[in-house]
């Protein structure tokens, strides 16, 4: 599994991270695509960061491809045809471990980022 690699890049990589919220938003409700991007928007939008769309769905894509996740239709209403996807946690142990691998590369690249700002004396 991808995720289990050490890694050898600078920061963590933007989807790696957004797989970590993806994983936690679905672990505490039964959340759908947009309503995970306008989450993650609204969170980080003070930071000035703003994750995009294609991003948060090939996360997705890729913790289904992963067997971590699956996948649900649900009507939108009870009267409406229209069908939205849900998404599940498949696999809670392999949930778990890559959410700490996240956490293990978020903390690194935190202090490559500190380093970064003792070197420069922006303090």
């Amino acid at each position: 599994m991808s995720h289990t690699r050490k890694s050898s890049g600078f920061l963590i990589k933007q989807r790696l991270f957004i797989k970590g919220y993806l994983i936690t938003y679905i672990e505490t409700s039964r959340p759908y695509g947009i309503q995970m991007l306008d989450e993650l928007k609204q969170h980080f939008k003070p930071l000035g960061y703003t994750p995009n769309h294609a991003e948060i769905y090939r996360a997705l894509h890729e913790l289904l491809d992963e067997g971590i996740v699956r996948s649900g239709q649900k009507k939108l209403t009870e009267d409406s045809y229209q069908e939205i996807t849900i998404y599940y946690i498949r696999d809670a142990e392999k949930a778990h471990a890559l959410k700490q691998h996240i956490a293990d590369e978020v903390r690194r690249s935190h202090k490559v980022l500190l380093r970064a700002i003792e070197d420069f004396d922006l303090h």
